[in-house]
């Protein structure tokens, strides 16, 4: 029913700023499919709410996972309703924009996004990721805390990160912290862009889809479409900002001493990352931008947009040198913070396997000591370390399996159908490989099946595979 009713603010915005300010570069209409399309979200929502709402108990663990495989999905099928109605797309082109919008990967169907797509349309598009970007159970949580015990178990199977531990006692007190510190970043970059003399429309539509590290924009060549190098500075500082633990940001206002908060070892590791990155870009792509300024903004802009997995874009990738196409690749993969809006595998998990490696190189020599792996100060449990260790190796089987399945069911390259994987499991905007096949950067050549396998794909990915693969067990279900 929440669904329902911000799809049909964003008909009801669009239809009045179509009618006070009509644009000349957008197309009209659309206002009123948006609104049917709100209109049963609404009523599948007060259907499924009157059906339920005799029952109460606390979730168990199992409903709670079921729960959030049922909300996200459902989700994505009401969130379509807009394209299909206003966009005359296929169910299976729908329900892919959509799930991509609301997982935040930003790979689109959609070739001509600026003829095809009115107001109503592309605020909806781009609402869907910012509510996506902070989780749509993250929201769920803060606004109905009668859940109890129960949203600590929803909050922990939608949360990314490896550890997830609410930083108030109250998990919906939590999510309300989380939401007022994305609100207050959305906001403030709303005001810096249109002080920089970006329409007010587009300004909303990026900042939604910059803090939600989605990288849909109301433009068919992106961010590059502008063609100002302010706008590209500033969403590269607010990628890199999305991009960080939100508890970090909760502590310092809390008043934590920034000195504390800067010895966090991702926060530094993530800053090396950045850096080198930055300037690896910048020095081995110097022959297509020779300019030292510009050449720094669009190494800075592809390493924002890359580590953050927005996949907004101003440069052409395929242009590249091998060397940067490989550190663009290991980027997708690594990803942001945890705790962020990032998508990948999280710098987190990273520097805990890296150290994890080091400890068992370490005890092959040193048999007799005990190598225990720190994050800080604090030992990070053994429990902790198998789940990063099976993240990992869930993570790579299924990029590699996805990739056989989809180069068994389209005529593309194997590189192609693993470029298209590491794209909707890694939740990024980039599709490496498409222009081996001879496709443009969007998943628009794909058939139906295809499109919904990567949708299933993307969720995995948002949910962190644990979440949506428990119910393929038969245990799962048994009582």
């Amino acid at each position: 029913m929440g669904l329902g009713c911000a799809i049909a603010a964003c008909g009801v915005t669009g239809m009045i700023w179509d009618a006070l300010a009509p644009s000349e570069r957008l197309p009209s209409g659309g206002g009123f499919q948006t609104l049917a399309a709100a209109a049963a979200t609404i009523v599948l929502g007060a259907v499924i709410w009157m059906w339920g709402r005799r029952e109460q108990h606390t979730l168990t663990q199992r409903e709670a996972l079921l729960a959030v495989a049922m909300i996200w999905i459902a989700s994505g099928v009401c969130g379509g309703l807009p394209y299909w109605f206003g966009a005359h797309m296929s169910a299976a082109d729908a329900f892919f924009e959509s799930v991509s919008g609301l997982t935040t990967t930003g790979a689109t169907v959609i070739t001509d996004i600026e003829a095809r797509l009115s107001r109503p349309l592309l605020l909806w598009r781009s609402m869907s990721q910012w509510l996506g970007g902070m989780g749509i159970v993250v929201l769920f949580v803060a606004v109905y805390p009668s859940l109890g015990a129960g949203s600590k178990r929803l909050y922990g199977a939608e949360a990314p990160g490896a550890q997830v531990e609410g930083f108030r006692p109250r998990m919906s007190e939590t999510s309300i912290t989380l939401w007022k510190i994305y609100t207050a970043f959305t906001i403030t970059e709303v005001v810096v862009l249109s002080v920089l003399g970006m329409d007010v429309f587009e300004a909303i539509c990026h900042a939604m889809t910059t803090m939600s590290t989605g990288g849909f924009s109301t433009r068919d060549a992106s961010v590059g479409g502008f063609g100002v190098p302010a706008y590209e500075w500033t969403i590269s500082v607010f990628m890199l900002l999305a991009s960080v633990n939100f508890a970090l940001y909760y502590l310092v206002l809390r008043g934590r001493p920034l000195r504390s908060i800067l010895r966090d070892i991702e926060l530094r590791a993530y800053v090396v990352i950045v850096v080198l990155a930055t300037l690896l870009f910048a020095l081995l792509n110097y022959r297509l931008h020779p300019e030292p300024l510009e050449s720094l903004r669009y190494a800075l802009f592809m390493t924002a947009t890359t580590v953050s997995s927005t996949g907004y874009g101003t440069d052409d990738y395929t242009q590249f040198s091998e060397p940067a196409f490989g550190i663009l690749l290991t980027i997708m993969f690594i990803g942001g913070c945890s705790g962020s809006t990032a998508g990948g595998i999280k710098i987190e998990r990273i520097v805990i396997l890296t150290k994890q490696t080091l400890a068992q190189i370490k005890q092959s020599f040193e048999p007799t000591a005990v190598h225990v792996v720190r994050m800080g100060r604090s030992v990070v449990p053994v429990s902790v370390l198998g789940d990063v260790a099976s993240f990992f190796v869930v993570y790579m089987v299924t990029i590699g399996v996805g990739a056989m399945v989809v180069g068994s069911i389209e005529p593309v390259p194997l590189r192609t159908a693993f470029g298209a994987m590491l794209t909707s499991v890694s939740n990024m905007g980039p599709a490496p490989f498409h222009d081996a096949a001879g496709f443009a950067d969007n998943f628009a050549s794909y058939g139906a099946p295809s499109k919904v396998f990567f949708a299933w794909s993307m969720l995995l990915g948002r949910l962190e595979f644990f979440t949506l693969l428990s119910l393929l067990m038969p245990g799962f279900w048994r009582r």
